[in-house]
């Protein structure tokens, strides 16, 4: 498997790839469909676990490995870049530094060599942006980026423009209406 330094870029090995994300602490692996403004077009361009397919991407979980599927020939012509992201879950270690090796690898069924990269110098970051499927002259590449986030998948989201729900109340700490109170008596006539 050939290695990809940070900011390197290739042809990709084929028209369908697997991306594998695989990292020694729990992570949510994600797929963000961007136009070329570097924006999503809805929240509907954001695949994860709990939205696992969209126009030419899916996700699945293989256990430890978590792999984003990309069809470049099934991709909305607005979509320039697919960004492969990962999150620490929320179970494990809050920030990159002490989770352990993140790899991620790009495959074909269609053969080509296979390309690795293992984003370096991770510290507080909770997300990253692994690497980017993106077209570039009518081909299609793909770039390591190893863009961390101290903001985790939230921070990431919006970057993308991704619109982010507010968490709910935790339970037992919802808005509380005013205890009702009586009408006031009739007034009384003179």
């Amino acid at each position: 498997m050939r290695q990809l330094a940070p900011g390197e870029n290739t042809v990709l090995p084929g028209t369908v790839v697997a991306v594998s994300v695989r990292s020694v602490s729990p992570v949510n692996t994600s797929a963000v469909l961007l136009t070329a403004a570097g924006r999503v077009r809805s929240d509907a361009d954001f695949i994860f676990y709990n939205q696992p397919s969209g126009p030419g991407v899916s996700y699945r979980s293989e256990g430890p490995v978590d792999v984003i599927t990309v069809d470049t020939a099934r991709l909305p012509a607005d979509i320039e870049t697919v960004a492969i992201a990962a999150s620490l879950d929320g179970t494990g270690p809050t920030a990159f530094a002490t989770a352990g090796t993140l790899e991620a690898s790009v495959s074909s069924p269609s053969g080509g060599e296979p390309l690795g990269f293992t984003p370096p110098g991770l510290t507080s970051e909770s997300a990253v942006v692994c690497l980017e499927i993106y077209r570039r002259s009518g081909a299609w590449k793909v770039r390591a980026v190893g863009q961390g986030y101290d903001t985790g998948l939230t921070g990431l989201a919006t970057a993308f423009g991704i619109d982010v729900e507010d968490d709910p109340p935790p339970p037992g700490h919802s808005p509380r209406m005013a205890d009702p109170q009586p009408w006031p008596p009739p007034p009384t006539p003179p």
